[in-house]
């Protein structure tokens, strides 16, 4: 027990697309314990999908006491609070931090036509102001979507569409900046957190002003943004409320939150430049850190300021990808309908492994599509949508489960050559982490595919929780940064088979195939 009051403790929220993740990360990079509370996207008509904040700030409240205890750490013991989140979201909050209406999700795309409206101009690429393309990149890094999912088409959503609720907002905040605010009781966001509206200045990390080119643009009313606090920094200590809530010290500080992307990097162990991270969570992602704002609008990749001083983390979201799996299990598999014999088992997931293992790879040749709300890096297509490909008489459930592994790798393949172009360096090998890096075979098949080794991570699932909490204790002066990669363990590191490489090159290429000549379809279909 002497050892136990020696260490110490940061409480980590990881507030995911699909659920909330919580858990008492100690400084040597343990989880002490751990939980996870699922919640439901609302999908609403005209391509509207939001999600019920003041639910996530009471599964916050439960969720921190129940692994509070489990832990069976002491209060004192617990030095601060770090958050990580889901990004691309909107909420409207008064002056209380209290929600005005539901979250907007990164999934809702009724704000498209303001940003399309706001960008459009002659020249144009894809339809937007080459003039205005030019002037957001160059202060932010980044440009609006024509799809509508960014931050800035949700507020001009809410400011067009929903006028009563835009003239009561006092603040619109990321759903991370939402945690720390409620809290604290002190509403800010970051320059990184900060950078979904669109509306900032990230030409040299550390910058802390909204710009107000950008702002007469969008006409979004700068008060209605929160203050921008230090990128490293500490928004301040938890409210009573809070302290008497979680049983905590009233001098437990809240640090500056982050995206569950920027704390997934450091979670896996990463602190360098130019190492890869493949994140199959919810999303699929493409992530790591490189020296400098740089955007390529084409391929829809960038780099934005991360949590890291002096470091901006890669972007190059590509859509879905552990939702096309369950997707596939609980839609196509165990769907619950007048066929349904049985409840889903427990290990509904370890068994679409052993499935996916019985047939070999490239599924005999069935393919994947895994773009089913769209494609993202490196071909953006808001009306691309999933299906399966090539089956035959032959083909049953296994083939499908390996297939959609595979597709989601072949997507990660495409957005690869780009990415490794854009830093200026390939990649020697990736570390995979969030919850696609619990199969071995979604581990082998992406090592066959990009052909290079995969580290899978000893602990792939809490990894953003391990990194918000590391990243915590960094911040609070406990630790170095160099400490981090340490504290990071793989389990297993998967190389590539050259036995497979012909498979897989032929199916890939039909998959890029397929994608190119199918954009017509789905514009019809889907326009």
């Amino acid at each position: 027990m002497g050892e136990l009051h020696l260490q110490k403790y940061v409480l980590s929220l990881d507030l995911g697309s699909s659920g909330l993740k919580t858990a008492i990360i100690s400084d040597s990079g343990d989880v002490a314990a751990y939980c996870y509370e699922p919640y439901d996207t609302i999908v609403l008509p005209d391509g509207g999908a939001e999600q019920d904040a003041e639910t996530w700030w009471k599964l916050c409240l439960e969720t921190s006491k129940r692994v509070i205890a489990d832990s069976g750490v002491q209060a004192e013991q617990i030095m601060g609070i770090c958050c990580d989140s889901q990004y691309f979201l909107t909420i409207p909050v008064n002056e209380h931090v209290e929600p005005l209406m539901n979250c907007i999700s990164w999934r809702d795309t009724r704000g498209g036509k303001y940003n399309r409206e706001m960008m459009k101009g002659f020249p144009a690429v894809q339809g937007m102001s080459i003039r205005k393309l030019i002037k957001f990149i160059r202060y932010t890094g980044v440009a609006p979507t024509n799809v509508g999912a960014d931050a800035l088409a949700h507020m001009l959503f809410v400011k067009h569409d929903l006028p009563e609720i835009y003239n009561k907002t006092h603040k619109f905040l990321e759903p991370v900046d939402y945690l720390t605010s409620r809290l604290t009781g002190r509403i800010t966001a970051s320059q990184h957190t900060a950078l979904t509206m669109m509306l900032t200045s990230n030409r040299n990390w550390g910058d802390r002003e909204y710009c107000d080119p950008l702002l007469k643009m969008s006409g979004i009313d700068r008060e209605k943004l929160p203050e921008l606090l230090p990128s490293d920094g500490i928004v301040g200590n938890i409210t009573p409320a809070v302290s008497e809530e979680l049983g905590l010290s009233a001098e437990t500080q809240v640090i500056c939150g982050m995206f569950d992307n920027q704390a997934a990097i450091p979670g896996a162990g990463i602190v360098d430049l130019l190492q890869g991270l493949l994140l199959v969570s919810t999303t699929l992602s493409l992530n790591g850190y490189i020296d400098s704002k740089k955007t390529d609008i084409v391929k829809s990749i960038a780099s934005i300021p991360s949590c890291l001083p002096g470091k901006y983390m890669l972007l190059c979201e590509q859509g879905l990808g552990g939702k096309c799996l369950e997707f596939h299990l609980k839609n196509v598999v165990c769907h619950d309908d007048a066929l349904s014999v049985a409840d889903m088992p427990e290990d509904a997931y370890e068994r679409l492994n052993e499935m996916a293992a019985e047939v070999p790879p490239g599924a005999d040749g069935v393919i994947f599509l895994p773009w089913l709300t769209g494609s993202y890096a490196p071909s953006e297509n808001r009306n691309a949508r999933g299906g399966f490909l090539n089956l035959s008489l032959e083909t049953n459930r296994c083939h499908l489960t390996r297939s959609v592994m595979e597709g989601v790798a072949f997507n990660s393949r495409a957005a690869l050559g780009s990415v490794e172009k854009f830093i200026g360096k390939k990649f020697e090998s990736l570390r995979f982490a969030g919850g696609g890096a619990l199969s071995d075979v979604w581990a082998q098949s992406y090592a066959d595919i990009l052909k290079i080794p995969i580290h899978q991570m000893a602990d792939p699932v809490q990894v953003t929780c391990k990194g918000a909490g590391l990243i915590g204790f960094v911040r609070l002066g406990h630790l170095k940064l160099e400490d981090i990669p340490e504290r990071a363990r793989v389990r297993k590191t998967f190389k590539p088979i050259e036995a497979n490489f012909a498979v897989y090159d032929k199916l890939y290429g039909q998959f890029r195939e397929i994608f190119k000549k199918n954009q017509s379809v789905f514009n019809v279909l889907n326009g």
